[in-house]
């Protein structure tokens, strides 16, 4: 026989039954009940603090030459002659060569204006280089060198006098002598570094004349760069450049997050919220989109995980183990430190408001109980 049970009934059932033992759906850590949600933007960033440190420019791989509204920079190389094969004295011409790789123009959302630009060439060697006065060393002359193309060689023959018999090194130097562009190169801690190419004649095996020649990369280099300060409104502004390693502490409040006995609050997703101006910042293209990738760091714990800036807003964005790892830890405040993820490699920044109100913490989160 079948027995009919009333609609209203059956639902009320089930309700009473609901409140009763709600359902519960197990994860690798904890059982959460899936009807109780939150989601909220929490403007509960108590300070922002900067860091301030400078990549360590002699083992990268890029270094920079450039003046711009925003930087300006140069390098120094040493060779030492440890061949000993080589003789000076009848040498025909020395050449030294630099691998470009890109070129970037003033701004991101610009273009090069030129495909070429200029460069200063200078003796180094016991000099007090002062990139700020534009005093690089002594002056051997400038060249003209491409800049619209990738991974081209920029070669300068250096002054038939300025190396001479019993010399076992020498210092060079390269700065800009044309504005609005910043150009990388391969740096001290490429194989592709910059060279010195000696050349000369010798006979060969069947005594006829041979051009041969002796190259020797780079022993040390040291990149001189500067930040111009007038470009940077650090009264209201934090930044952080991929040409510095700075990075910017956030320090937020978790009383929100508070719960009473067992139950404890499951982090479904997160994100850090900085307040970027975007008319402040500089954001390049290294494909098909711009983008800005920082790391995030929470300091206590040692996580961290990546995300990624765009123009229009987060490409990625997720620092919910990282959350969750400092509620776990019973902690009533956290810390997230960002900074560049590859630094040196292109010359954005972003400017974060000092105003700790304008950032914030999207969270979504169920109430959760451990098993």
């Amino acid at each position: 026989m079948k027995i009919r049970i009333p609609f209203a009934v059956a639902l009320t059932a089930l309700i009473l039954w609901s409140c009763d033992e709600p359902i519960a759906y197990d994860n690798d850590s904890f059982t959460y009940n899936p009807f109780i949600f939150t989601e909220d933007t929490l403007n509960n960033v108590t300070s922002i603090a900067s860091g301030d440190a400078d990549i360590d420019w002699g083992s990268h791989f890029r270094s920079w030459i450039g003046d711009t509204d925003y930087y300006k920079s140069g390098f120094t190389v040493e060779f030492v002659f440890s061949d000993t094969a080589l003789d000076i004295a009848g040498v025909d011409s020395i050449n030294f060569q630099i691998q470009h790789v890109k070129t970037y123009p003033q701004d991101g959302s610009d273009t090069l204006g030129s495909t070429h630009s200029t460069f200063g060439y200078y003796e180094t060697m016991d000099q007090a280089i002062d990139i700020e006065s534009s005093f690089y060393g002594n002056f051997l002359g400038t060249d003209t060198m491409n800049i619209s193309g990738g991974s081209n060689f920029w070669s300068y023959t250096l002054p038939a006098d300025l190396i001479v018999h019993g010399d076992t090194s020498v210092s060079l130097g390269v700065f800009p002598a044309a504005t609005d562009y910043l150009s990388s190169v391969y740096g001290g801690g490429s194989v592709s570094r910059p060279s010195l190419s000696f050349f000369f004649h010798e006979a060969d095996s069947a005594g006829d004349d041979s051009a041969t020649s002796i190259t020797f990369l780079a022993d040390t280099l040291h990149m001189h760069f500067t930040e111009k300060s007038t470009f940077f409104d650090r009264s209201q502004f934090e930044y952080i450049s991929q040409l510095k390693t700075d990075s910017v502490r956030f320090t937020l409040n978790l009383i929100d997050f508070d719960v009473e006995g067992d139950t404890l609050q499951h982090i479904i997703n997160s994100s850090i919220l900085p307040a970027i101006d975007d008319m402040a910042s500089a954001l390049y293209m290294p494909d098909s989109v711009f983008r800005f990738s920082m790391s995030v760091e929470e300091p206590i714990s040692g996580l961290t995980t990546t995300i990624e800036y765009g123009g229009d807003g987060y490409n990625a964005n997720e620092v919910k183990y990282l959350v969750q790892a400092a509620l776990d830890a019973e902690k009533t405040e956290m810390d997230l430190i960002l900074r560049s993820t590859n630094p040196g490699y292109n010359p954005g920044y972003i400017a974060i408001s000092k105003d700790v109100t304008q950032s914030a913490l999207y969270v979504k989160a169920s109430m959760a109980v451990q098993p």
